[in-house]
């Protein structure tokens, strides 16, 4: 078990997923500046009732551990920060502290990165490929062709139009083939074709 600090948002970070965020709330500014100095990164949970700004908002018990992996000050002083998810955890219990930041202690769950063989999901990879090779800019530094089951689930997810609670659902399951099952049910339900000859999509 681990206390950590938590990050409420309106959005599901995956491990491997990059997200960059704008700072100005005094308590993440401190949060920011405290991982900064100890090296450390925080929890990152989809908010089921409240707002990112304001009083702590109340998350889902599935989020994400991430690191901070870029980091600038604007001339207005806003900080920005680029965040790398890590691994899934589930949350025990939390408390808010004095300055309203939440925070959580943590048990890790991603013992099942795994995954069977790449080969059963090559319809799935060949959808990835066309998406990264065409339409996404952020992870283009990445060998995207040694993509294992377990980032191929995290990375489709983090892709496809699907709404936050959708997202959440794949965060919260624990078998790489289980989220790449509920992938495709998304994709039939998205009518997107794709194929394991072509392109990879329609």
């Amino acid at each position: 078990m681990q206390n950590v600090p938590l990050f409420p948002l309106h959005t599901v970070l995956y491990p491997h997923g990059r997200l960059p965020l704008r700072i100005f709330e005094p308590r993440y500014v401190d949060m920011v500046s405290e991982c900064m100095k100890t090296g450390t990164g925080f929890g990152v949970c989809l908010i089921k009732h409240g707002a990112e700004t304001g009083p702590a908002a109340t998350c889902f018990n599935t989020g994400t551990y991430a690191e901070i992996i870029d980091f600038s000050r604007q001339e207005n002083g806003l900080l920005t920060i680029t965040i790398q998810g890590k691994r899934r955890f589930k949350v025990l219990q939390t408390e808010v502290r004095n300055d309203n930041l939440l925070t959580g202690d943590i048990d890790w769950t991603d013992s099942d990165e795994a995954g069977d063989n790449p080969e059963d999901y090559r319809p799935l990879r060949e959808l990835y490929l066309h998406i990264v090779n065409n339409y996404e800019t952020l992870y283009s530094h990445e060998d995207h062709e040694a993509v294992s089951p377990a980032l191929l689930s995290y990375r489709l997810a983090e892709f496809l139009p699907i709404d936050n609670s959708a997202r959440q659902e794949i965060l919260e399951t624990d078998a790489v083939e289980n989220r790449l099952e509920l992938i495709r049910t998304r994709l039939m339900s998205l009518e997107i074709e794709f194929d394991s000859a072509g392109s990879g999509a329609q």
